[in-house]
């Protein structure tokens, strides 16, 4: 079981500190002793019972329901109270001298019978729970733990590719028909019907398919409260990267801008989730009519909304309709036996009537087959799991949401305990986020969610977040090139669901623009996402309940309303990734939260972190990344439970004390006050736990300059600056899985060096300039377990000249890379030969499969970069199998035409002979 969970509370982590309270680390009066001895037998008891109900939460009745929220609340007070001491009292020597004892005794005296008192305060309100309990007479269970499991690979199947997906093809091509026509006016294609029919994934699959055919392309999800500044500004950031700093900038100057960008361009965007028609004209404002053959691909689930969306055009809106019967038992059998004619006889009459439920929404199919995936194929089973279902769906939008929610809700109450729990914390991000599986998964674990008992705690948060896949509660967003899953969305059925059933167990409270009359007594959680007339006595139920408050996560918050983080005892995780207005006086008092486990800090005024954060001695995640921090405080070398820290680049860390770090993973930074100094320290690191570091080209000299010095748990390097050459050292680390390198010379020594790096699986490898040579042939001798290979040549830098001619050829030699799936180029053709693909040997590659080619055209001849993509073809031709993607990037600075690049070209070499003529005058003289 689980520390702390939506349905026990903290009964899990308080039975564990009562344990430890009466161990020999902790010096209790006798009377006291005897109370908590009571306590722990008594809550002992009250876990059995609570792990019972919150099995049986769908039929317990109002006095269950009052008795279970009446425990899980004492148990979090409990366990606040029993932090609270513990901090004061700190850790007892075994055997302490007179002296030291007494004035030990004198200092914590008051804590002590402190303590005391209100453990007899607790025990009273435990003694009532429990006639209470006996009064209504509950009974006892027991938890059944769940086992490890993986992401069900069959997911990844049905999502991968459009042939793939039921009914999906014709639907592609429709939809695609409709878009590309001979018009060149703008044209807006809306794809409309009610949720769960896959209009996303539909208009997805068209954005990809014909996305190549346009100068410009984006898309955002709108959401059903519009942030049109925040949406604007995604949209400004993926139609011209250069432009992604626009912070300050009011609406109106972002329209005017994307505006000025895509006049005279041929564009594509894609926007998602339209819920208002007020809503579709102020995004349509910033997209000009310029008569290039332009598109628009909207969703939405309202049909008013749809018709606004054509209203200006000779579009009209496309239908999605829900799947037949056919395709319905398609998808339905395909995602629980892995292919359509699998399902045994005896269970083909209750699939009948299970699918009649799911009314043809593919969400509903899916949610419920993978409910059905996940348990024995047995007849009983399934027509229990179809009874509960309730009558069947409506396809009218209020009824099929209705169906949605009860579909959806009975996968919910499926769930155990921990997933449960793991789920509804999902309901802090805001509606259409793009959640980091890191970044939740550290949270987890810092909430007490994940028991310790069940692995490492890493591994046993991957085993929630894959379970939860594996149920689709939740969806994986894949990688752009190297189909990984960094992020996850969580559906906005799923969403609503999960936000009511945290209101009722009062586990989190959301501020998402809905009108609250009232606050909890005791607010646990809090997400802060918006910060409107709505929300006007938010800061008064805070400063009140501020002592109770375990999580505190800032998406937006205005300027006036920001709390300054003093007396939050309870915080377990801080994250003000959001707040923009946080200044040093926010923080000072810092050290008051002792139970603190993950802190974030984003962009913010801050200048400096206080002294006081030494004073953190549970805190495991420091994240100030995005933080403009010039220095951390000496005082960072006492967080002796730290596993991460990350800072900025222009954040310097102290070098002095850093070994000290013992439990430190994840290290990210560039900085220090003393490289050498520092280095020393890293080394006694990496010979300890050191997993994951990222850092510059100062410290990466240093560290990897010994080819004796090895890291033996360091699994993956980043060094992002720019540095001389592979260093020697790197040879020597044969645990490394990942490492991602930017030098300013790669030869053949560097590639040796690369290649004898046994454990190597991903590879990102940027370089800006060649040997004399210029040829790297990878033979079969090294790379014996990449999958991933990203491969960046000659990429725009400020310190690099315009060249006339390639200098670099790379070739794979046969039986080369023999595991690589994923190959990614990006190359500037004035560096390289047109005949670069010709002599790549991508044929020698047998697993490869996905290849990706981006061409760098910043300075470039149009007619060399014709003749690269030319030559990219016909070497592409020989991976029939292989899913191929050629794009263009920095096109608006390419040469206009070749005789252009020509004449830049001959005044360069001009002047290189005049300075070259000129060394040789000064040398004779």
């Amino acid at each position: 079981m689980a520390g702390v969970s939506a349905g026990t509370g903290a009964m899990g982590s308080l039975l564990g500190k009562l344990t430890a309270l009466l161990g020999d680390e902790y010096k209790l009066l006798k009377r006291v002793r005897k109370e908590i001895e009571f306590l722990k037998r008594e809550l002992g008891r009250m876990q059995v019972l609570l792990e019972r109900l919150t099995d049986m939460e769908a039929r317990l009745d109002g006095l269950g329901k009052s008795w279970r929220d009446s425990v899980r609340d004492l148990s979090y007070d409990m366990e606040d109270c029993i932090d609270r001491f513990m901090d004061r009292l700190g850790s007892g020597d075994a055997k302490p001298k007179f002296m030291k004892r007494t004035a030990r005794r004198l200092k914590t005296l008051w804590a002590r019978h402190d303590i005391a008192t209100q453990i007899k305060e607790l025990k009273a309100r435990v003694m009532e729970e429990s006639e209470r309990r006996d009064r209504y007479k509950l009974d006892e269970s027991y938890y059944s733990p769940t086992k490890t499991v993986e992401i069900d690979p069959r997911i990844t199947t049905l999502y991968e590719e459009v042939k793939d997906l039921v009914a999906m093809d014709g639907r592609v091509k429709q939809v695609t028909a409709l878009l590309m026509d001979e018009s060149m006016e703008l044209k807006v294609v809306p794809i409309v019907g009610s949720g769960g029919l896959g209009k996303t994934t539909l208009a997805m699959e068209v954005y990809r398919k014909i996305g190549v055919d346009f100068h410009c392309r984006g898309f955002v999800s709108v959401s059903r409260t519009l942030d049109l500044e925040k949406l604007l500004k995604d949209i400004l950031s993926q139609i011209d990267d250069k432009e992604y700093q626009s912070d300050g900038w009011n609406i109106d100057r972002l329209i005017r801008k994307i505006a000025q960008i895509l006049t005279g361009k041929r564009y594509l965007i894609f926007i998602d989730d339209v819920w208002k028609e007020e809503h579709w004209k102020l995004i349509k404002s910033a997209f000009p009519e310029n008569n290039n053959g332009s598109r628009i691909i909207a969703t939405t689930r309202i049909n008013g909304v749809a018709n606004q969306c054509c209203s200006n055009c000779s579009g009209q809106p496309y239908q999605m309709e829900p799947l037949d019967d056919v395709d319905s038992r398609r998808l339905f059998f395909k995602r629980i036996f892995g292919t359509d004619h699998s399902c045994p006889a005896e269970l083909k009459d209750v699939s009948t009537r299970i699918l009649e439920k799911c009314g043809g929404v593919p969400l509903a199919i899916i949610t419920f087959a993978s409910l059905l995936a996940n348990k024995k194929h047995n007849k009983d089973e399934w027509e229990r799991l179809q009874d509960s279902i309730g009558v069947g769906s409506s396809l009218e939008y209020d009824g099929n949401l209705k169906a949605m929610k009860d579909i959806l809700l009975h996968s919910y109450l499926d769930l155990p305990h921990h997933l449960k729990t793991c789920l509804l914390y999902l309901c802090i991000y805001p509606e259409d986020s793009t959640i980091n599986i890191k970044v939740l998964k550290w949270k987890w674990i810092a909430e007490g969610f994940i028991a310790t008992q069940w692995g490492s705690l890493d591994q046993v948060a991957e085993n929630c977040f894959n379970e939860l896949v594996n149920r689709n509660m939740i969806q994986p967003v894949y990688g752009n090139y190297d189909s990984s899953v960094k992020y996850c969305r969580v559906h906005d059925m799923v969403l609503d669901l999960i936000i009511s059933l945290s209101d009722e167990e009062n586990f989190a409270t959301v501020l998402n623009g809905r009108i609250c009359n009232s606050f909890p007594n005791k607010i646990r959680r809090l997400s802060m996402q918006s910060s409107g007339k709505e929300h006007k006595g938010a800061v008064g139920a805070i400063i009140e309940t501020m002592i109770h408050i375990r999580s505190l996560t800032v998406f937006e918050l205005h300027k006036s309303i920001v709390p300054h983080l003093v007396d939050f005892h309870a915080l377990r995780v801080l994250d003000l990734a959001g707040c923009y207005w946080l200044e040093n006086k926010h923080v000072k008092h810092i050290g008051s939260s002792r139970q603190l486990r993950y802190l974030r800090i984003g962009r913010s005024m801050i200048t400096e972190l206080p002294c006081e954060i030494g004073k953190l001695q549970h805190l495991e995640t420091l994240d100030l990344r995005y933080c403009s921090l010039p220095r951390l405080p000496c005082h960072v070398a006492q967080l002796r439970k730290l596993v991460r820290l990350f800072v900025s680049y222009i954040t310097q860390l102290p070098a002095s004390g850093f070994r000290s770090l013992q439990a430190l993973k994840e290290l990210r930074f560039k900085k220090t006050d003393d490289p050498a100094r520092f280095a020393e320290e890293v080394n006694e690191l990496g010979k300890c736990n050191l997993r994951y570091l990222r850092t510059g080209e100062e410290i990466a000299t240093r560290l990897f300059c010994n080819p004796c010095c090895t890291y033996p748990c360091l699994q993956v390097l980043k060094m992002k600056s720019v540095i001389g050459t592979v260093p020697r050292g790197m040879a020597s680390q044969k645990n490394l899985v990942k490492l991602c390198i930017v030098v300013c010379e790669f030869d053949n020594e560097g590639l040796q060096v690369l290649m004898g790096m046994p454990s190597l699986a991903h590879l990102e490898l940027e370089t800006t300039r060649g040997t004399d040579n210029g040829k790297l042939i990878i033979g079969s001798d090294g790379f014996k377990l990449l999958k991933v290979f990203h491969f960046s040549y000659s990429l725009f830098r400020p310190d690099v000249e315009v060249r006339p001619t390639g200098v670099l050829q790379l070739t794979f030699a046969p039986g080369a890379m023999q595991a690589l799936r994923c190959l990614r180029l990006d190359l500037n053709p004035m560096w390289i030969s047109s005949d670069f693909f010709a002599d790549l040997g991508v044929e020698h590659l047998p697993s490869l499969a996905q290849l990706e080619v981006e061409i760098i055209c910043f300075k470039a001849a149009p007619g060399r970069v014709k003749d690269l993509e030319c030559s990219i073809e016909k070497a592409t031709n020989l991976l029939p199998k292989c899913r191929i993607r050629v794009s263009r990037a920095n096109e608006d600075y390419m040469f206009k035409d070749d005789k252009e690049w020509e004449d830049v070209v001959a005044k360069r070499i001009s002047a290189m002979k005049g300075d070259q003529k000129n060394e040789r005058v000064t040398t004779k003289n």
